[in-house]
């Protein structure tokens, strides 16, 4: 081989590997893109599956699956403690109704309501109090009946509270 011809032979080399290099880069530019951009997905993913997750545990201390009316009924008296009510008194109603969880729908399942009646005497700045005590409690709840009677200088107050909780289906 004469020197030109291994000078062109070592060029046609060099333009060989400098395309096959380009098209390997190439070629990797293009899956390292299509990675990046699978991760970016995988982790959307992952930041929305933690928010439901989230989200779930806040309706679950809200709305939970068992009533746990002890601990709502604990609730009520440090409330009532932390109000200045005297002659604070809770007490369960038997009746525990159930109600549709989706008006309407097809088999939605209930959510069970568990009433709670309340009995105290203060004045009216402690009844307020007490109110706003009970609704800032973490677990959804509702006051559907409340009465204030004046009573040797006081006022006595009776309040009905409801608690729902939601039935746990064993097929999940």
């Amino acid at each position: 081989m004469t020197r030109q011809s291994k000078l062109i032979a070592l060029v046609a080399y060099l333009l060989v590997l400098t395309v096959v290099m380009l098209g390997y880069r190439s070629n990797r530019a293009a899956k390292v893109k299509r990675l990046r951009a699978e991760l970016a997905r995988t982790t959307t993913e992952q930041n929305k599956k933690r928010t439901e997750e989230a989200e779930v545990v806040r309706l679950t201390h809200l709305i939970p699956a068992a009533s746990n009316t002890p601990a709502f009924m604990e609730s009520l008296y440090r409330c009532a403690k932390e109000s200045g009510l005297k002659q604070h008194e809770a007490v369960t109603e038997t009746a525990a109704g159930n109600v549709s969880a989706r008006p309407g729908g097809a088999d939605t399942g209930t959510v069970a309501k568990h009433r709670i009646k309340v009995s105290a005497i203060g004045n009216f700045r402690n009844f307020a109090e007490y109110l706003r005590l009970v609704q800032n409690i973490e677990r959804f709840n509702r006051i559907i009946e409340f009465k204030l009677a004046p009573d040797s200088g006081q006022l006595r107050g009776t309040i009905t509270v409801e608690l729902y909780s939601l039935p746990v289906k064993n097929g999940k």
